[in-house]
Parts: structure tokens; C-alpha cells; sequence
């Protein structure tokens, strides 16, 4: 009687059992799902959040400390051969570009009125679209600093900026300071204000093609003269 008794518990699930348990095994996750779909959504943009913050914070302070030590500044359209290779191609009061030169100067050479301030460093921001047939397109934004000092290369105190811009074939070889950016000043990032400022407007994106996370930035900045 016990071994029968013994074996009477040790009877296998039926089918309906299993059936019955796997649906409400399903029923559960089906409740669950949503909630897990929406705490991985809101980690993952709290964590972009967190990366455009930081790049804001790194560029608007990387830049303003160039500009305090700067004495000039120009704005081209755009890193573009044809946009920044001749006087003409300076932005002036009012309008905006993708290339952005912060100009520091030697000590003056010659007595007044014929006096000269040879180049002794640029260094310039620029933003490079990623579609090479949309201008104005998102892309990364890009330094170069030339300190001619240190690479102990001479110019000719009458050198014109556009001289000492690195070349084009250089366009992707220099340092990434945002992954991402659209500019906001008719399109582009850097907008010249009364020729003695410089506005900084733009976006930062970043996140992926499925959840894209960005936060706008707005600063200006005044080389000392």
C-alpha cells in the first residue's frame, strides 16, 4: 500500500498541467516586458544625456580658454578648400560658418605706422558634414592647433591667414571634440557678431539610429583683441 501510494505522488504532469503553467509563465512576462522595455530605454538615454552633457561642458570650456588667449579670430563657411582659401571667404558681420580660426600673434615687428604681427599660432574648430552633398548635414565637429613655434616654422610677417590653415587632405586626421553635431546659426555653428564675438549655437546628438538623444548648446566668445 505505501510503494502504490509512494508512486501515486511521483505521478507525471499531464499535458493540460503543462499547458496551463506555460500560460501563466506567458501571461506574466507579457505584463513584464513593457516594464523592462521602459527602464532599458530610460538608462540608455539618461546615459546620452549624460554624454552631451560632458561634451558641452569639454568644448564650451576648451574653447574659452583658447579665445581668452587669442588675439583674432575669423570665420570661413566652411574646412572646404573653396571656402577658406582666400581673403574674400572671411564671414563678416552677420554671417555664419562651419570653420571657425582663433589667431594668435608674435611680438609687433617695424615702427608705427608700418607695424606687423606675424603669426605665431591658429587654432581652428571646424564641423565636417558627413554627406559630403549636404553642407549643412549633421557631422563630427574637429580641432586642429598649428603652434608654429614649437614646429619651429618661420613665416613671413605679411603671411596671410588663409596660408596657415592646414591643408584639406588633412580633414579627418585631426581631433574629434564632439561625435555629432548640427549647427543652428543659419545651418551652420559659428556666427560672427559685430565682428568681435563669436556665437557658438548648435547640437549635439548622440544615442543611434533607433533612439537618437541631443541637447542644444549657446555660448559666445571674445578673443582679447
Amino acid at each position: 500500500m505505501k510503494s502504490r501510494a509512494h508512486q501515486k505522488d511521483r505521478r507525471a504532469y499531464t499535458l493540460a498541467e503543462i499547458l496551463i503553467t506555460m500560460a501563466v509563465v506567458g501571461f506574466l512576462f507579457a505584463g513584464l516586458l513593457p516594464f523592462f522595455l521602459q527602464s532599458s530605454t530610460a538608462f540608455f538615454v539618461t546615459e546620452q544625456k549624460l554624454k552631451v552633457n560632458n561634451d558641452i561642458r569639454k568644448f564650451t570650456s576648451e574653447m574659452a580658454d583658447h579665445a581668452r588667449e587669442a588675439n583674432h579670430y575669423i570665420v570661413y563657411p566652411s574646412f572646404a578648400a573653396a571656402d577658406r582659401n582666400a581673403e574674400d571667404d572671411r564671414q563678416r558681420d552677420g554671417e555664419s560658418g562651419d570653420l571657425m580660426v582663433l589667431i594668435f600673434y608674435d611680438t609687433p615687428v617695424g615702427t608705427a605706422p608700418l607695424i606687423s604681427r606675424p603669426i605665431r599660432r591658429v587654432v581652428g574648430y571646424y564641423r565636417a558634414s558627413s554627406d559630403p552633398f549636404d553642407a549643412t548635414g549633421e557631422g563630427p565637429v574637429r580641432k586642429f592647433d598649428s603652434d608654429l613655434d614649437s614646429w619651429g616654422i618661420t613665416f613671413p610677417i605679411d603671411t596671410a591667414v588663409e596660408n596657415v590653415i592646414p591643408s584639406v587632405a588633412q580633414v579627418a586626421n585631426f581631433k574629434r571634440v564632439i561625435e555629432l553635431s548640427r549647427g543652428l546659426a543659419n545651418q551652420r555653428l559659428f556666427y560672427n557678431f559685430h565682428n568681435r564675438s563669436i556665437m557658438v549655437k548648435g547640437e549635439i546628438l548622440h544615442g543611434n539610429a533607433i533612439k537618437r538623444v541631443s541637447n542644444t548648446y549657446n555660448f559666445t566668445i571674445s578673443p582679447r583683441g
